[in-house]
């Protein structure tokens, strides 16, 4: 029993740092607009912990979709201020954000008997509609539509601000108090399908690394080619930024990788001959080896 609860708790704690590297990458990302790095980082550890004490152990899948809500979150608050609080001050910033996840976390700690009677029933799909749920997400538009009509042409003192950007977000945080349940029963039945996705579809995860293993393979031997051409060559084969040179190894690769996947961003061309033969020839054997690795990896059956 000891051990369980070991191995349980070993497993929370794999995936809080998991989500937590998640938060830090969109939080530092986003910092620069809204400053919130080291409070989307503690509020993805607060929320996860809080999960896990009002309701167990729960599940991996369950945690990285937790987690990749909040960071959706996170990208939607980010866009909100950016469009229309920019000049918010940094505590009303952090208030405001803070505001519907402590929202969430107050509703589903008063449901949490409800939820759990939901889910030990197994009527958890019945209960938590999925199209019931998302229509919660309609007056918390109708809220952001209303502060984009509200703002357009209108000035407002430092002061009106803050306080207008943190009764909008206390009217999302009322909201999601009110759909906390039918929220947290979202979020756990979309667990469960990436719980049955993932298991249903894991015998694929050879072919795909065999996959991975030949698409690597081909950016790296016609980068190799690429630089070794270049070198030799009394001419230029590459146009870089509008300079012809040779290219270094690094840039081989991203020429390479960019090749294969058919992006053509234009700011490394082939201008010679024999190096369009060369990136012809890459092109089209990169796309028969991807029909031919998606083939295999959909008709993979597990021995």
């Amino acid at each position: 029993m000891l051990r369980q609860a070991y191995l349980s708790f070993r497993d929370l704690l794999s995936v809080l740092i998991a989500s937590s590297l998640l938060l830090a990458l969109v939080g530092y990302a986003t910092d620069q607009a809204v400053g919130l790095f080291e409070i989307s980082v503690g509020s993805v550890v607060v929320l996860m912990l809080s999960f896990y004490l009002l309701f167990g152990s729960g599940s991996v899948f369950f945690d990285i979709v937790f987690a990749n809500a909040i960071t959706i979150y996170l990208c939607f608050f980010t866009f909100f201020i950016e469009s229309l609080f920019s000049d918010v001050g940094q505590i009303f910033l952090s208030v405001g954000f803070i505001l519907p996840l402590a929202a969430f976390l107050l509703g589903i700690c008063l449901r949490r008997h409800k939820i759990k009677e939901i889910v030990t029933s197994g009527q958890a799909d019945s209960d938590a509609d999925f199209a019931r749920s998302f229509l919660w997400l309609l007056p918390i538009a109708a809220i952001g539509i209303s502060a984009f009509v509200v703002h357009q042409g209108t000035t407002f003192e430092q002061d009106q601000l803050n306080y207008i950007f943190l009764g909008e977000m206390g009217l999302i945080g009322f909201v999601v108090f009110l759909a906390s349940k039918d929220f947290a029963l979202l979020l756990m039945d979309t667990g469960i399908i990436f719980s049955n996705l993932f298991s249903k579809n894991v015998n694929l995860i050879k072919p795909a690394f065999a996959f991975f293993t030949f698409y690597s393979m081909n950016i790296v031997i016609f980068a190799a080619i690429y630089r070794i051409v270049d070198h030799l060559s009394a001419t230029q084969n590459f146009l870089v930024q509008g300079t012809a040179r040779d290219l270094s190894f690094v840039e081989s690769l991203y020429f390479s990788l960019v090749t294969i996947s058919t992006l053509g961003y234009g700011d490394i061309l082939p201008i010679s001959n024999g190096i369009r033969f060369i990136v012809g020839m890459q092109s089209f054997l990169g796309t028969m080896l991807f029909f031919f690795g998606v083939h295999a990896i959909l008709t993979h059956k597990k021995n």
